[in-house]
């Protein structure tokens, strides 16, 4: 990975117990190494150490959380609805959307 996140980016977990989950980076450990909480299991007060190869970047989250993380007075819940939200923005679709199903229907009568 060639970029270094920046604190309240959402961040996408290729690798590890988490792989497949989103997460805000919440701090840095190191030069290669981030802290990411995302509300629920990894709250702020127990951040997940990660390194930056097995992260993926997505965008930046809302300003006026960042600044709350910044001056470390961001909550668990704010973290888990801001993460929420941007990947219902990053993934739309499905049938609601008007988007025809990706699975067939097989009958067995």
């Amino acid at each position: 990975m060639n970029k270094t996140p920046n604190i309240g980016d959402l961040v996408y977990s290729l690798a590890g117990r988490d792989s497949g989950k989103y997460y805000l980076v919440v701090g840095f450990d190191g030069p290669h190494m981030v802290l990411l909480a995302n509300g629920l299991n990894r709250p702020l007060k127990r951040p997940k150490r990660k390194n930056l190869r097995h992260l993926q970047i997505h965008r930046p989250g809302p300003a006026e959380l960042v600044e709350k993380l910044q001056q470390r007075k961001a909550r668990d819940e704010e973290i888990a609805r801001a993460i929420c939200s941007m990947v219902r923005e990053d993934q739309p679709g499905g049938e609601r959307e008007g988007k025809e199903p990706d699975v067939e229907e097989k009958r067995w009568y």
